[in-house]
């Protein structure tokens, strides 16, 4: 008589991976794809890219806005 196995206790099979995405191309044609891409994202979108920048003057300065920020997310 030959053991049974219970079919949740069988190692599963390794799922098949798919090949990576091979890079075709220079570093100068990715630098010249991605300032297309973000051309057109500009082109698209309805809204001004403004990216956040803030200086300060110390950090002790930095500290006092961060505290003082009532957005969860500046804390």
């Amino acid at each position: 008589m030959t053991a049974m196995v219970a079919p949740h206790t069988r190692p599963k099979a390794r799922p098949k991976t798919r090949p990576g995405r091979r890079a075709t191309g220079s570093p100068a044609q990715w630098l010249a794809e991605s300032e297309q891409l973000f051309r057109d994202f500009r082109a698209l979108t309805p809204y001004r890219y403004k990216p956040f920048v803030k200086m300060f003057e110390s950090f002790d300065a930095y500290e006092r806005w961060k505290r003082a920020q009532t957005n969860p997310w500046y804390r």
